[in-house]
């Protein structure tokens, strides 16, 4: 079966302002890597999981680890969490008080920019959106906040 891309909803991409957030985010180098590793070990397909941290990244938090997941939409133009999964992951980040810091996805052959599906699944204005790109030889990750007004790029900052 060949997926195409969901209908882009031009009015719900532009009604949003879009900027650079004044704040950046520290991503330490090896959950850098993990999430690239596994961006490419998923491709063609998109990859999906979340960073982990005891504080959001504007209140100064810095992630602890990758939980990597399964895409359950097994596309290339799309990420899909499983709910029983992401219940599971959700509960156990409650129970040791930490926090979704970051939400990753991959884009397998589009720039590292949140589409107008990934704008429309973004329902955790606390927590960042990373996006892997995997469109050039080398891969470029890139940050979002994402609210119902704006999109805002928060630069990364590894180490």
């Amino acid at each position: 079966m060949h997926e195409e891309p969901l209908p882009v909803d031009e009015a719900a991409s532009s009604a949003r302002q879009w900027a650079t957030a004044a704040e950046e985010a520290r991503l330490p180098a090896e959950l850098l890597q993990q999430v690239i590793d596994a961006a490419r070990e998923d491709a063609p397909n998109e990859t999906v999981g979340l960073l982990a941290a005891s504080a959001y990244s504007d209140a100064g938090g810095v992630p602890t680890r990758y939980i990597r997941l399964a895409n359950a939409a097994a596309s290339p133009y799309r990420y899909l969490l499983d709910p029983d999964e992401q219940l599971r992951v959700m509960l156990e980040l409650d129970a040791t008080g930490q926090v979704v810091w970051g939400i990753v996805h991959s884009h397998v052959a589009s720039e590292a920019r949140p589409s107008a599906t990934d704008l429309g699944l973004a329902y955790y204005p606390d927590s960042l959106y990373l996006i892997c790109s995997l469109a050039a030889e080398a891969p470029e990750v890139r940050a979002w906040r994402i609210s119902e007004r704006s999109v805002l790029e928060v630069p990364l900052v590894v180490g």
